[in-house]
């Protein structure tokens, strides 16, 4: 019984479109002309055009200084320090491209702000972050997609082309500060270890003026794994003060350096503490006057060692911080495109339309049922 009410509900809806059709599709045919009126002679076509890049550099940071120097005895930490340049390198693209320094020079020097009738600077940074400048970026590939709608093919050709340059410039002068803050920072480490090399060198040569001591080559060999094993633990502790400056306190790459570390002092520890007399590859027991000369002289391969470190990471520096070549490759340069964009003028239309019919419907099928209503409630009173 339910479905035979369900049907005759559903005819009665069809019914009643049938008998208002007229007025239906004249609503929809006015509906059309007035959709094609606005979408073909009101309302301007927008154009698109879009250029894509990818990243000329390394970066100037402390990561791409490591991963980018032949640096003796302290291992590779390319994969540490490149695992996420990429999508990062995009990240800052992106927020180059919509900061309020590009858009504002952007709008300014096209005077978007008469042609699109703003009436606040703020006003129109938005509409372009939303409306107006595009960007797709892909992580896998690493390139990035910078385009500009715009009424005229031509304009939107210049804006995207000025948006790229003006990303192109900020990043070098972002690279720029970047690479003298970490030149600053590996010369004060650099002028350390050299005061603290010379100051060592003096004492060792006073020591072998007073003694006139060449250490047997016995002891040499023995404290020979000490010396190296000291020498490798300063260059994993050099390698741990860069990684402090690129990664966040925490994380799994920095605390397997400390554990790297300290597994190291635990080995010299136990070779200083094991007498010399149990094995010559240690040194305890050793004659105070050659462990005193030893250790001055341990002292000062360390410090070479810190030395041999630091010298290629500073002159990288050096040469980043005056270095202002592209840091960006155009791979599709911005053209001036041939077809509209949007808007989707026949789309557009039949939803018009559609919306019409569907509303238009409605109001009759609405009418008719409360016109019944308000009939059977008059014959029941």
């Amino acid at each position: 019984m339910a479905e035979k009410k369900q049907s005759f509900l559903l005819e009665d809806y069809i019914k009643i479109i049938m008998a208002k059709k007229k007025p239906i599709i004249i609503a929809c045919s006015i509906t059309a002309l007035i959709g094609i009126a606005l979408f073909f002679f009101v309302i301007d076509p927008v154009f698109f055009s879009y250029g894509t890049i990818r990243s000329a550099s390394t970066g100037s940071s402390l990561s791409g200084l490591i991963s980018s120097s032949a640096i003796p005895d302290i291992g590779d930490l390319s994969e540490i320090a490149g695992s996420t340049s990429t999508s990062k390198e995009l990240a800052l693209y992106e927020n180059i491209l919509t900061s309020r320094r590009s858009l504002e020079a952007l709008i300014e020097k096209f005077g978007m702000m008469e042609e699109n009738d703003y009436t606040y600077m703020q006003d129109a940074i938005k509409d372009f972050r939303e409306n107006i400048v595009s960007i797709k970026k892909d992580r896998v590939a690493g390139t990035m997609e910078i385009g500009v709608y715009n009424k005229n093919p031509e304009k939107a050709k210049q804006m995207a082309d000025y948006l790229i340059d003006e990303l192109n410039k900020i990043n070098i002068d972002l690279n720029v500060q970047s690479a003298k803050e970490n030149r600053e920072f590996i010369q004060g480490r650099y002028d350390l270890v050299k005061a603290e090399l010379s100051e060592i060198e003096d004492s060792l040569i006073d020591y072998q003026n007073r003694f006139g001591i060449a250490p047997d080559l016995q002891v040499q060999a023995a404290v020979k794994a000490d010396i190296e094993l000291e020498a490798q633990i300063k260059a994993e502790e050099v390698k741990l003060d860069l990684l402090s400056k690129i990664l966040s306190p925490g994380e799994s790459e920095i605390e397997a350096q400390k554990e790297k570390i300290n597994l190291l002092k635990q080995q010299l520890e136990e070779s200083r503490t094991t007498s010399f007399e149990e094995s010559n590859l240690n040194t305890k027991g050793s004659p105070q006057i050659i462990m005193n000369f030893l250790r001055l002289k341990r002292s000062v391969e360390v410090q070479n060692k810190i030395m041999t470190t630091l010298i290629p990471l500073l002159e990288k520096a050096k040469i980043d911080e005056k270095r202002e070549t592209p840091t960006i490759v155009v791979l599709d340069k911005p053209f001036v495109p041939e077809r509209k964009s949007k808007p989707k003028r026949i789309t557009s239309i039949a939803l018009m339309t559609f919306a019409v019919f569907s509303f238009s419907s409605l109001y009759f099928i609405l009418k008719e049922k409360l016109s019944g209503f308000f009939a059977k409630l008059r014959s029941s009173i």
